[in-house]
């Protein structure tokens, strides 16, 4: 009889365990015609499918899986943004004619031989030893206007040197510079005075002339600057995660107080998400360990908007990533009424934080014609990959960009939200597995007691 029952309980007892949701696929989206390094952004509903309280849980919990369900390598790193500048690279002309017609002075030139010829050209420089000049120059190709400008120095009257003139153009192998002056008038260095006197020795006049001369307009060399792009990459902006959250007014300790979830993202920063126009008020943010707050930091916010005066802070910074499981935020409001806050988004959800996230990729090597998914396995310990491949992930600066699919929540819009994560401590859901489970093993309890006293055992 005894075995029977232990045969009962057995049944009986499997189902909750097989009952644990299993984890669930995530989509990417995206192809590649040959092998490369790709990326896919880190969404909020990854951290909030990891195991919570542990700040490195999506780290040990995260796969790529390829279509057979293997394991793909792959690195998680902070975003990075793709910066593009053009920068001016100058090029010396060779000069090879120079002629004085008209009363202008003609100059040819061509784009030095040997070197990629550039797309187009910015601007014309003409280095000249002069000084305390002004000359007009125009810039022709073939006959064909170019463009036109002034040159000059005034450093007589102030600290101006003005050589270089813009020439947006297209290439061009040959140019022809024109200057308006051939030569320039120039005060000498010498002047002439002359002093007369009256027969009693007394100053009757004084007079003094300045001599003019005329300087040859030289040209130590002409240069075109054309377009150099240079590529860099720097971190990216911190994604903006707005969240919904409770909201209590404590009237006796004269505080606002907002609690939410945050799910171990990495923030570093807060914002209130006030609507009044002017105030200012103490800020303290806590976080959640241990089934208590604990103190993380402190600030101020503020908005003015009166005549003459209109500032806004609503932010208080971390200084640095904070992966937590809840934040709270308590705003003084000593003897002011309590600040009106952002209630609802275009869902209908209220949103009276923002955060700001460190965005993060996950790196991974794709092959053409794979399709790959994310999955979060929960007390799954940290994959250890091949350095090879890590290393090689590393080096790739601008990897191609998939996409995930997440059926309901893209993760960018609202935390907490009605098709976001919800809140996992500030609603807590009844499981009712526990509930049956006990119900169940005290029937089954109360059976084996009757059985017992029926056999007299």
């Amino acid at each position: 009889m005894h075995n029977v029952i232990l045969a009962i309980l057995i049944p009986l007892s499997t189902p909750s365990a097989s009952a644990a949701p299993q984890p669930e696929l995530v989509p990417i989206s995206g192809s590649v015609t040959q092998e490369c390094a790709v990326a896919v952004a880190v969404k909020p509903s990854l951290y909030a499918q990891a195991t919570q309280g542990k700040p490195d849980a999506l780290l040990c919990e995260l796969r790529v899986r390829d279509s057979n369900g293997r394991d793909v390598p792959y690195a998680v790193r902070a975003a990075k943004t793709r910066v593009v500048e053009t920068e001016k690279e100058w090029r010396e002309l060779k000069v090879t004619r120079v002629t004085e017609a008209d009363g202008r002075l003609v100059v040819d030139a061509e784009f030095p031989a040997g070197s990629s010829n550039p797309e187009r050209f910015l601007a014309l420089k003409v280095a000249t030893p002069l000084t305390d000049f002004e000359q007009s120059v125009e810039v022709s190709s073939e006959g064909v206007p170019l463009a036109s400008g002034v040159l000059c120095d005034y450093r007589k009257f102030a600290d101006l040197r003005v050589t270089e003139m813009p020439l947006e153009a297209s290439y061009r192998r040959t140019l022809t510079v024109t200057f308006a002056k051939p030569t320039s008038e120039a005060a000498a260095a010498a002047f002439e005075r002359t002093i007369r006197e009256n027969g009693e020795g007394k100053l009757e006049a004084k007079s003094v002339r300045e001599s003019v001369v005329n300087r040859p307009f030289r040209i130590d060399s002409l240069s075109v600057a054309v377009p150099r792009t240079r590529v860099s990459f720097e971190a990216a902006p911190p994604m903006i995660v707005h969240t919904a959250c409770t909201v209590e007014t404590d009237a006796k300790a004269k505080k606002t107080v907002l609690e939410t979830s945050v799910f171990g993202l990495p923030v570093t920063a807060i914002a209130v998400n006030a609507t009044d126009r002017n105030f200012s008020r103490k800020v303290a943010v806590f976080r959640r360990m241990d089934g208590r707050w604990h103190p993380l930091t402190s600030g101020r916010i503020s908005a003015v908007n009166l005549p003459g005066e209109r500032k806004s802070n609503l932010e208080i910074a971390f200084g640095r990533e904070v992966r937590e499981t809840a934040l709270r935020v308590e705003i003084e409001n000593d003897d002011n009424p309590p600040l009106a806050l952002e209630t609802t988004s275009d869902a209908g959800v209220g949103l009276p934080l923002t955060l700001k996230v460190t965005q993060y990729d996950i790196v991974f090597v794709a092959t053409p014609g794979e399709k790959y998914s994310l999955v979060v396995e929960p007390g799954a310990e940290r994959p250890r990959y091949d350095e090879a491949i890590l290393g090689y992930i590393d080096r790739v600066q601008d990897p191609v960009r998939f996409e995930i699919n997440f059926p309901l929540y893209d993760g960018d819009d609202v935390l907490n939200g009605e098709n976001g994560p919800t809140a996992i401590w500030l609603t807590t859901p009844f499981d009712v597995i526990p509930f049956v489970s006990a119900i169940v093993f005290a029937a089954l309890g109360l059976i084996c007691i009757r059985l017992i006293k029926s056999t007299g055992s």
